[in-house]
């Protein structure tokens, strides 16, 4: 199936069934629904799709899961576990290249 029909099953089950941060669901439960209309997509496949998706917000504090974007607030806490998980890659980025050039490597692993 293309991935044109995966986005449009992605955000028709999200809006249907997570809308606003409060409703997220768990991937696990995407993934079932999408094996059930025919998709053999991994998982990795499914969160490559659904990061390309605007509208589509992941929490990690209870409830946990995704969910559709609806308030600004919504969109406001995506933006704020989006720039917290850049700077965490950041801050590792930095220690790696640290690392390299003082001939540390192995004290990171």
């Amino acid at each position: 199936m293309s991935d044109s029909l995966l986005v449009e099953d992605i955000s028709s089950w999200l809006r249907a069934n997570a809308r606003g941060r409060q409703n997220a669901k768990p991937r696990d439960l995407l993934r079932e629904h999408l094996h059930e209309l025919g998709h053999t997509v991994t998982d990795r496949k499914m969160r490559e799709v659904y990061a390309g998706i605007k509208d589509v917000g992941h929490s990690c504090a209870a409830p946990k899961g995704l969910y559709w974007i609806v308030t600004a607030s919504d969109r406001q806490a995506t933006t704020d576990q989006l720039h917290g998980r850049a700077m965490a890659e950041l801050v590792r980025e930095r220690e790696i290249k640290d690392a390299g050039a003082s001939g540390i490597q192995g004290e990171l692993f």
